[in-house]
């Protein structure tokens, strides 16, 4: 199926699903998707569905987060529901605490690879950033990870000034030794969230780009993925995620969002143009799911534009 695409060319091929509000972690910098109300909860089954019409709109990549997926005690079989005709690659957003034990019956279910957040690698800098004591079992769960062929895995570094930026070069050793991707991110700024968090932690990425670019073996662009650059390194492979004020990421956005609560989202950075593609499911209605796609779609736009 060829995606469809917005008014803005943009072409819709991957489906962003947060199965969850929930996570077994206090990370203050958290956006949790962009989006925390709603206290519905979608069934496996009612997700599979919504992925079902959505395959007919084109997408053909799912990725789950949450909150924290794994604390949903289904995971496997929304997984399962998920993998259908259509659809070539169902990945994981996930914290990893909960991995080691569940990565097996993941990759059954389905799923094919894993990014795994990971700021630190300072023990005592892990459980001040997340209030949890948990470093070993993140580690336990990436090990598992690799064991179970979630592969290509990724380990999810988001840069906070003054906290771990000085950790980057050990991340990147540890990430060459585990055979894994490193990606860099920059912390967003949305409109819900407390101006205080990004006035004191944003750090700019354009610095270590820099950097990396000086040195780097090869630099090339994913334009399919937001025109992220890759630069592969003498110490491995860093991807670096730099959406803050970057007309060039929005304008290679191939995602729609789905929340925790039903609601389609065309743009993590806005919550006034939600779709509820859930309510019509319910309902029997399955017109009104493929009007949700199609609307949610028509209110994709760039929320940083060029000039």
């Amino acid at each position: 199926m060829v995606p469809v695409r917005d008014r803005f060319g943009r072409p819709v091929r991957s489906l962003r699903i947060s199965v969850t509000n929930v996570c077994n972690l206090r990370c203050v910098y958290c956006h949790r998707e962009g989006q925390d109300r709603g206290n519905r909860q979608m069934t496996a089954g009612e997700i599979g569905e919504i992925v079902r019409v959505g395959s007919e709109f084109g997408i053909s990549k799912i990725k789950l987060t949450g909150g924290e997926p794994l604390m949903r005690d289904d995971l496997e079989e929304i997984v399962a529901a998920v993998t259908q005709p259509g659809i070539e690659e169902v990945s994981m957003v996930t914290n990893g605490v909960k991995l080691a034990e569940r990565a097996r019956g993941l990759a059954r279910a389905g799923l094919k690879r894993v990014n795994v957040s990971l700021d630190t690698l300072d023990p005592r800098l892990y459980a001040k950033l997340t209030g949890v004591k948990a470093l070993d079992r993140v580690l336990a769960g990436i090990e598992a990870a690799l064991d179970a062929h979630l592969v290509p895995l990724k380990l999810n570094m988001l840069v906070l000034k003054g906290v771990n930026e000085r950790e980057v070069g050990r991340m990147i050793e540890f990430t060459r030794r585990k055979g894994v991707m490193l990606q860099l991110l920059e912390l967003i700024r949305l409109p819900d969230s407390p101006p205080w968090v990004y006035d004191h932690f944003h750090f700019d990425l354009r610095s270590l780009e820099q950097e990396f670019e000086s040195v780097a073996l090869e630099v090339r662009t994913r334009n399919e993925m937001q025109a992220r650059r890759v630069y592969r390194l003498e110490g491995g492979e860093v991807e670096v995620v730099r959406p803050m004020h970057n007309s060039e990421f929005c304008a290679h956005c191939t995602r729609l969002r789905l929340t925790h609560d039903g609601y389609l989202k065309p743009c993590l950075m806005r919550n006034d143009n939600l779709v509820d593609v859930l309510s019509p499911l319910r309902e029997g209605d399955g017109d009104g799911v493929r009007e949700a796609f199609r609307r949610a779609v028509e209110l994709r736009e760039p929320y940083f534009k060029g000039g």
